[in-house]
């Protein structure tokens, strides 16, 4: 045998190795490779099929009540056009342009939830409360409804965001023909929303123009709540309020017309076992009255030659500290009407005037004890108190 026959057959089993280790891999990427588009199809199918689900659930969520122009399936996401309702008296309640609901594909594997975010664009909402202070449901369907409505899946919206919305509010509770109240430009974000509702947290964010006669006020909020409960943890401030919009909810009998004026406000809202507590501030600003109007008229039942004497000299404007307290719970806590006696007794205050009128007023609404109250708002802090912690 030559040497180099020798030397061949000493290399050979290594060849043979080293084959068999190129064989092993090209195996593995081939079995990666099938795994991964296996993998990638599936995926795919799971998403169409999730795409499905949600269009489903949403057609059967809008039902034949509502007025849908299309629905279309997109990747990871489903896009409905043209959303509208009208409630049993034929008025369009509830209208948007766009709505997008996107898969939750972890929580479709777990079979607990469905969706995930929402997104509305161009919406409007219209909201009224009846003459006894109950807020309507402004999806009320037509007529008796003979089906068995199935209860809803479990659903979380990581986020709801509501983009340029509008809102009517006609509120009848303090007149028969109702006080609109309107929003504009809403701008809305809700985060980590589950139905059913649990017992946490949703983080929130609101703005909003509310157009006046005169002027359009800004609305801001941001902070969180707590939907099953409705505790509550968050700031509000107003810019600008065209106050002439809402005489209803301020203006009393005696009292002087109002043509002109504005609000500033910034409340601290904290409400936990529907006890609310929200220390604020407000100012109100550039007040005109109606010409004519005779010395003894009044202005949230202060002394009108007072009010505008004051203005005159404080740069037309009053500004108030005040902290609204109560129990919601109570049927005889009115928000609104304790704001109002709030604002009432700090300008008072601010006037040195006497609050016995003032007080009057306020036993008309239900806060007891008021005409004990001295006639000098000097030296009366703890009388105050002492009147709304009652």
């Amino acid at each position: 045998m030559l040497f180099s026959d020798k030397i061949a057959c000493k290399i050979q089993p290594g060849n043979d190795i080293l084959f068999t280790m190129n064989k092993r891999l090209k195996v593995a990427f081939i079995i990666t490779g099938i795994t991964f588009v296996i993998l990638g199809i599936a995926i795919a199918l799971f998403i169409k099929n999730a795409n499905r689900i949600i269009k489903h659930e949403l057609e059967a969520f809008l039902g034949k009540d509502f007025s849908v122009e299309r629905i279309d399936l997109h990747w990871g996401k489903v896009e409905a056009f043209d959303i509208s309702f009208r409630d049993p008296a034929g008025r369009e309640v509830f209208k948007t342009d766009r709505l997008t609901l996107e898969a939750d594909f972890i929580g479709l594997l777990k079979k607990e939830y469905i969706l995930s975010n929402l997104s509305i664009v161009n919406p409007y909402l219209f909201l009224e409360k009846n003459p006894k202070g109950n807020l309507m449901n402004p999806f009320q369907k037509k007529g008796p409804s003979k089906e068995r409505e199935k209860p809803m899946p479990p659903v979380f919206f990581k986020k709801i965001e509501v983009r340029n919305g509008s809102l009517d509010y006609l509120d009848r509770s303090v007149l028969s023909k109702g006080v609109l109240t309107k929003l504009r430009n809403v701008e809305f974000d809700f985060k980590d929303l589950t139905f059913p509702l649990k017992d946490n947290f949703s983080g929130y964010s609101l703005s909003a123009n509310i157009p006046g006669k005169q002027k359009t006020g800004t609305l801001r909020s941001n902070g969180k709540i707590k939907l099953l409960n409705k505790d509550m943890d968050g700031k509000i401030e107003i810019k600008k309020l065209d106050i002439t919009e809402f005489k209803p909810y301020y203006q009393k009998k005696g009292d002087v017309n109002v043509t002109n004026g504005t609000l500033d406000m910034n409340m601290d809202v904290k409400i936990k076992s529907n006890k609310i507590n929200a220390p604020g501030k407000a100012a109100l600003k550039d007040i005109e009255f109606e010409r004519g109007s005779g010395l003894g008229s009044t202005f949230l039942n202060l002394p009108l030659s007072a009010v505008i004497s004051f203005l005159k000299n404080h740069n037309n404007e009053i500004v108030v500290n005040f902290v609204v307290e109560g129990d919601l719970n109570n049927p005889k806590f009115n928000l609104r009407e304790s704001l109002m006696n709030k604002i009432s007794i700090g300008m008072a205050e601010k006037l040195g005037l006497s609050i016995q009128r003032i007080g009057e007023s306020i036993v008309e609404t239900g806060a007891e004890g008021a005409k004990e109250v001295g006639k000098s708002v000097r030296g009366i802090g703890e009388g105050i108190k002492r009147i709304f912690e009652r």
